[in-house]
């Protein structure tokens, strides 16, 4: 779904919190371009498409030498049939590096970036544009068909709440400590 060695770092720093969990600190990350997200989408799309191909490839075939054999034939015919590819090399070069990167033995796969503390594993996720931490979307409570454009998470939007409420304690305790001098 995503390019895990391009898009996520590595954790800089682990900070064990007062309720006993583990609280994780990533390295701060650039900004997504307009360019960053079109080939993300592109990635998604061409995943789908193979795995809902791989599918079809598998229901198909009843032993299990042709099950083997239709998974590598999938692939080829995927990125062979005129359908698929509209003559666009580009498109073919995506579905190349979805076949490398989404490979199960891949530690991308693998790779724990949304609060819940379960993997990517080829599940919908979006960034918070302020955090930049990728979040499953069932996670964030959000619908494949109501996708934001911009997306705060919790945590952040919960990080600004208290700002302003410390901030509000701060100057209420010193106007009290003014009107009682």
């Amino acid at each position: 779904m995503l390019r895990q060695g391009k898009w996520l770092r590595k954790i800089k720093s682990v900070k064990h919190s007062s309720r006993g969990s583990m609280e994780y600190y990533p390295e701060p990350k650039k900004k997504r371009t307009l360019e960053d997200f079109n080939t993300f989408c592109s990635l998604v799309l061409a995943y789908e498409a193979r795995q809902e191909e791989l599918k079809r490839k598998n229901k198909s075939s009843n032993s299990e030498d042709s099950v083997s054999s239709s998974t590598d034939s999938a692939y080829s015919e995927i990125t062979s049939s005129p359908s698929s590819s509209h003559g666009d090399p580009r498109e073919e070069r995506l579905l190349d590096d979805v076949d490398e990167e989404y490979d199960s033995d891949d530690e991308a796969w693998d790779v724990t970036t949304c609060y819940c503390s379960k993997p990517f594993a080829g599940r919908p996720m979006i960034e918070c544009s302020e955090c930049l931490t990728w979040i499953h979307l069932s996670c964030a409570k959000i619908r494949r068909s109501n996708v934001p454009d911009t997306f705060v998470c919790q945590k952040c939007k919960d990080a600004k709440h208290t700002i302003r409420r410390s901030n509000r304690v701060r100057t209420h305790s010193k106007t009290r400590a003014a009107t009682e001098l």
